[in-house]
């Protein structure tokens, strides 16, 4: 069944497009649909190059801007879904198709997330404004329970807008690199190849990204910054997957090795605190090689 997904969204601009379009449509119903418009974007960049993604690309964001303007009358909601959605991915994809490196991929994608914090947090100095205003319409109906009383309410709605916009960078940071796994691992797929395994498990984000993480860690510790909070956060995220790959060699050394890592990733999607414990992993197996202690 997935093999031949893989090869029907590989045989041709067009049907890429239909996959890609499709699920991209369906994803303003059901956000998840995204991860597989955007995994099957990067498995057509992968294959067919740079310049076939951008144009699936295109055709999506036309195809989308269309339909929203059809059914919705907006057609802006269209063109933004598209373009949020699939250039990231794009991006990536044609970072990965040219260096052919999962690691400088990932320290890329690490990079550019910084410097659009940077670029939005000087560009748009009233982000805090802004994400209080969204806040406080997300959180009208605890108010309105009355289960917290309105000073801790809208004490607990401004601490969290002065981080929202690094967040949301960090947020999409994680997500696009993800779906460079996903892409590549169709692509393996539709090729009956085994070598995304391998390269899963010996990532090394290196240890510069590393230090840089932790400096900017101790900065804003030190300055109570939450700008330097911010960056230091999109810098740390990625090391969330060699801490993945460090507890994919844990749980393969363990009698009933599928059952501990089925629990591992059932702690992080419905315990999301347990990815700071995985992002520490990461660091430290950046830092003291916790894989080849263990095997």
């Amino acid at each position: 069944m997935i093999k031949k997904f893989a090869l029907l969204t590989l045989s041709g601009r067009l049907p890429a497009f239909a996959v890609v379009f499709s699920f991209l449509a369906l994803a303003l119903i059901f956000p998840l649909a995204s991860v597989v418009s955007g995994a099957a974007l990067v498995s057509v960049t992968l294959h067919a190059g740079l310049r076939n993604g951008a144009v699936v690309v295109a055709m999506s964001a036309l195809a989308l801007t269309m339909a929203c303007y059809a059914f919705f009358g907006n057609p802006v909601i269209g063109l933004y879904a598209a373009i949020a959605q699939l250039t990231p991915s794009l991006i990536l994809a044609a970072i990965f198709r040219s260096t052919r490196s999962l690691d400088i991929t990932l320290q890329a994608a690490a990079v550019i997330g910084a410097l659009v914090f940077i670029v939005l947090d000087i560009a748009l100095p009233t982000n805090a404004a802004f994400w209080q205003q969204v806040l406080g319409q997300i959180f009208e109906p605890i108010f309105q329970a009355g289960t917290m009383s309105p000073a801790d309410v809208e004490s607990s709605i401004a601490t969290l807008s002065e981080y929202m916009t690094g967040i949301m960078v960090l947020s999409i940071v994680l997500v696009h690199s993800s779906l460079i796994f996903l892409g590549y691992w169709l692509n393996c797929v539709a090729q009956d190849n085994q070598q995304y395994k391998e390269e899963f498990k010996n990532i090394r984000l290196g240890k510069v990204l590393a230090l840089l993480a932790l400096a900017l860690t101790l900065a804003a510790l030190a300055l109570q910054s939450s700008t330097l909070a911010q960056l230091a956060g999109i810098m740390a995220i990625l090391f969330c997957i060699p801490g993945m790959t460090f507890i994919h060699t844990l749980c393969a050394s363990m009698t009933n090795s599928k059952l501990w890592l089925i629990i591992s990733y059932l702690l992080v999607i419905f315990v999301p605190q347990v990815i700071v414990i995985i992002v520490l992993l990461g660091l430290f197996e950046t830092f003291f090689g916790l894989r080849n202690k263990i095997n």
